[in-house]
Order: structure tokens, then sequence, then C-alpha cells
């Protein structure tokens, strides 16, 4: 079965990456308020926001969990 198409993907990421991103998903997740999770265009946009800061160089899930919440409450 073919993968549906999902958009402009520009990024390659490997395993350490996706790791990295998973573990800084999580923990975003968590110190989001308890209205927003389940929500897959709030779950989306907070993906989308952790791609855009490990694009651009960062790497370190604590990191990337805080500014993703952060860009995502404002």
């Amino acid at each position: 079965m073919p993968m549906p198409f999902v958009g402009n993907i520009k990024q390659v990421y490997g395993p350490s990456d996706l790791k990295v991103m998973t573990a800084a998903f999580d923990k975003a997740h968590s110190l989001l308020p308890q209205k927003i999770k389940g929500n897959d265009r709030a779950e989306r946009r907070l993906a989308l926001l952790i791609m855009r800061h490990v694009n651009r160089g960062e790497n370190d899930p604590e990191r990337l969990a805080v500014s993703a919440a952060l860009d995502f409450l404002r």
C-alpha cells in the first residue's frame, strides 16, 4: 500500500534524530494543558514545532520540548 502524500517533506531524519524528537514530543505534550491533549490538530502543530527546532540545529530533547511548548502556547 503506498504511503499517502503529507506535504512538502524537505528533510529526512535518522534514527537518532527520531529518538530525540519522540522524547521531546512526549515531554512537550506533558507540559501542555489537559484540554489540548488528544487533539489531533494540536498534536500535529506541536510535532511541526519540534521539527522546526530540529531543522534549526537543536538536538537536546529537553530544550526542544520547552521551546516547542512555549512556541505552542504563544
